[in-house]
């Protein structure tokens, strides 16, 4: 590797499937629940999505699954809709089958008013992906391994790539690997929380991820170091980091900061 990829590495991080699970452990260890967690974390995505959709007035398609990949984004649907963007949710889970968690945030944005429905069969109707001018990609994340179930190989097909942006990795990708299972979802840009995967780091991670911006959910510095690791020197202050994507992952990476902040 070279200089500057290992530095771009230190800066950004290159955590694995196994180092994030470990890392959220620690981090209950500490006193930060995971539902903490998964509030800052949707709450990031939804700054991230909020800067470009909002300027458009974006009709906004959030395709959730049933693990904490879709609480994130269910949380950002929750506050996608209360900053007045329209938005819709698809659950391609059973919505008495989800965990304690995503039950939560489906029951606060039913609340709200806001539009769901279950597809667990994954057949998307087009009526509902055709008119979104930004899909999110809710429903796998870090802790995939090989190919998505059936349902879940189902409703990726049927994401469009020049709307799709993906939370945490692209639905199939290995987070670790970068190997993407059959199918993998082709996103236009990725939010990648905490720190960057390795996945995401390889060629191939690159190419179905898009666009990624790595952003920091507030994981204690205490977290990191009971997991035995070592935070991303760049990834604090709450900011949203744009790494470019005419890079080859290793030499010559800069970073932006990027998003708009949403309304008071």
């Amino acid at each position: 590797m070279s200089r500057a990829g290992a530095e771009a590495r230190s800066q950004y991080g290159e955590l694995t499937s196994e180092q994030q699970s470990s890392l959220d452990r620690a981090a209950t260890t500490q006193g930060l629940s995971v539902l903490q967690l998964m509030e800052i974390a949707g709450w990031q995505v939804a700054r991230w999505v909020f800067a470009t959709a909002a300027s458009r007035g974006d009709p906004v398609l959030v395709v959730a699954g049933h693990g904490n990949n879709g609480g994130d984004g269910l949380v950002a649907a929750r506050h996608l809709l209360t900053w007045g963007l329209p938005v819709t949710v698809v659950l391609v889970a059973e919505p008495d089958r989800l965990g304690e968690l995503s039950t939560l945030h489906l029951g606060a944005l039913r609340a709200l008013g806001a539009t769901v429905t279950a597809h667990p069969d994954g057949d998307l109707p087009w009526e509902l992906v055709g008119p979104a001018g930004t899909v999110i990609d809710a429903l796998l994340g870090t802790g995939v391994r090989g190919d998505p179930r059936p349902s879940q190989a189902r409703a990726i097909s049927l994401l469009p790539a020049d709307r799709t942006v993906s939370i945490d990795v692209p639905s199939g990708l290995d987070a670790t690997t970068g190997t993407p299972g059959t199918p993998t979802v082709r996103a236009l840009r990725t939010c990648t929380l905490t720190a960057m995967k390795a996945g995401l780091w390889t060629a191939a991670g690159r190419r179905h991820a898009g666009q990624i911006t790595v952003a920091d959910i507030g994981m204690p510095t205490a977290a990191w170091a009971a997991a035995g690791l070592t935070p991303p020197t760049l990834v604090r202050g709450g900011e949203l980091l744009t790494i470019p994507t005419d890079t080859d992952g290793a030499d010559g990476i800069d970073a932006t900061t990027t998003g708009a902040a949403p309304p008071a």
